[in-house]
């Protein structure tokens, strides 16, 4: 990562020389500088889940230098606010830095557990078979399809907030492809868990969500790079030359076929909530082979990213063109997002409003009415970056951490935001038990590793870290709680089933 960053600096320097691109060099090079404090292999065996949450917040600050330069761009293109943008985002990664690394001290002596560590331990909750993993695989799946009657899940939808819950259990079967992270044997084909991995992507495509299509490819990757570090394994060791010029190849036929899904995903999203998913699948596909509306979206794509807005005349998310790096690492929304929190002001009122409301609403509405709250929830759909923009409520648009921070709670935010990920850091490391016999991962947190990673997008900010340490956290180890009792009876059911057939059949014989 080194090398690359000074190739890219350098080129960076060179070919759009300015003051504000040399800031934004310096956030890239301080953020590497500071990463490579904790880039040692105890820090991913040791805390690999909040390590893959410091890495998300560590990416945000080097891929934008790296992906602007590919595309020809500057780090600032599109910036108005670049020295303050890259000033507070510098700051932030310093007080994340800070959070990661009191959470994360490494010992001295034999790590111990802690009560919650012990109490998930009491309850089965780092426990599981490869059949108990198939079984809450096909719950999640259910609930996927399930998901699909439902359309877009509104506020009081009980049965679909419900359903939703158990949708992140469809990627169960995929830590199959790494036993060994959980302890298990290596002594089956992989062959049926590659075919679900498959049906799964295709499945999500039905969705016409972008981040659903990638998140199989996604998860199978941050496993793959897991079992790398944690079984001390070199890539040339297990995969020849020629193959990782070969898995390079498809590599970028991949990020072909993935950018160009996505334009059909976006095309046809305009009438998803008038149709069904099958139509809405087919038609997705219809497009993607569609060479000429393919390169129709591809020319007014284009033309978009040519042809920059400013934040005066409305909301732009334009910056990086590959659609995953933008969803990762578009460091404009950080820009734009502090001129709307400077025309709001910052330590806003409203801002601080809507944010108490939004966690009073965390609450199920039958505990508001026993204290007596009276919320209408159905007035709380739009976003954080709707409220910042000031209009066109609806419209859910993401917002930074930084800039939502600010525009809440003024320059009191950072200690504050210091404290909230220093508590997820720590809850996070609850999914790791220490033994003598040595360390064991949560199912549940391997199964929610893509979630991790992407703690940091830029979506409702420090909201969102408050939300899952209230209620996020806990509800994803009751819903995981729940689908292994499920499965544990399903299994019980079928098996003491086939037994008694089997013994039936032996008797007639």
């Amino acid at each position: 990562m080194g090398i690359i960053l000074i190739f890219a600096v350098t080129f960076e320097v060179i070919i759009f020389p300015s003051l504000a691109n040399a800031l934004g060099c310096l956030m890239a090079i301080l953020s590497y500088w500071i990463f490579s404090r904790f880039l040692y292999k105890k820090y991913v065996v040791l805390f690999p889940f909040a390590f893959l949450m410091y890495l998300s917040m560590y990416l945000y600050r080097y891929l934008p230098l790296l992906a602007t330069i590919v595309e020809g761009k500057p780090i600032t293109y599109g910036f108005e606010r670049p020295v303050e943008t890259f000033f507070y985002e510098i700051i932030l990664f310093v007080v994340s830095s800070l959070a990661f690394y009191f959470a994360c001290r490494i010992p001295r002596n034999s790590p111990k557990n802690n009560i919650l560590q012990n109490a998930l331990y009491q309850i089965g909750f780092f426990r599981i078979t490869k059949e108990t993993i198939w079984v809450i695989g096909f719950i999640g799946f259910g609930a996927r399809i399930l998901s699909f009657s439902f359309g877009d899940i509104q506020y009081g939808d009980i049965s679909g907030k419900f359903t939703e819950g158990f949708i992140y259990l469809i990627y169960a079967p995929l830590i199959l492809l790494f036993p060994h992270l959980l302890g298990l044997e290596n002594n089956y084909s992989k062959r049926k868990v590659w075919t679900y991995a498959a049906i799964v992507f295709i499945v999500n495509i039905a969705s016409n969500s972008r981040q659903h299509m990638i998140a199989p490819i996604a998860i199978a990757l941050i496993l793959f790079f897991l079992y790398l570090v944690l079984e001390n394994i070199k890539l040339i060791k297990i995969i020849s030359p020629v193959k990782i010029f070969g898995i390079l190849a498809f590599f970028l036929f991949g990020l072909n076929f993935l950018s160009d899904i996505s334009l059909a995903i976006l095309y046809t999203r305009a009438v998803r909530g008038d149709i069904g998913k099958m139509e809405l699948f087919e038609r997705t596909i219809e497009t993607y082979n569609n060479d000429k509306i393919l390169t129709s979206l591809k020319s007014i794509k284009n033309g978009e990213s040519e042809e920059l807005t400013s934040y005066s005349e409305g909301w732009t998310e334009t910056y990086i063109d590959n659609f995953m790096l933008n969803r990762y690492a578009n460091m404009r929304i950080s820009d734009e997002t502090l001129y709307y929190a400077e025309k709001k002001g910052y330590d806003n009122p409203q801002m601080k409003e809507f944010m108490a409301n939004s966690l009073i609403s965390l609450l199920p509405t039958p505990v508001l009415g026993i204290f007596g709250i009276k919320l209408d929830k159905s007035e709380f759909q739009f976003s954080r970056g709707d409220l910042l923009y000031g209009k066109g409520y609806g419209g859910y648009r993401v917002t930074s951490h930084v800039a939502d921070g600010l525009a809440t709670f003024g320059f009191l935010y950072f200690p504050l935001q210091f404290v909230i990920f220093f508590f997820i850091f720590k809850l996070l490391n609850c999914f790791v038990f220490h033994t003598s016999r040595g360390i064991y991962y949560a199912p549940y947190a391997l199964i929610s590793v893509f979630t991790f990673i992407g703690f940091f997008r830029n979506a409702n900010g420090i909201l969102m870290d408050i939300s899952y340490i209230l209620r996020g956290y806990w509800q994803g180890i009751l819903t995981f709680m729940i689908s292994i009792f499920l499965a544990n009876l399903i299994s019980k059911i079928f098996f003491t089933r086939f037994n008694r057939n089997s013994m039936i059949l032996q008797n007639e014989k």
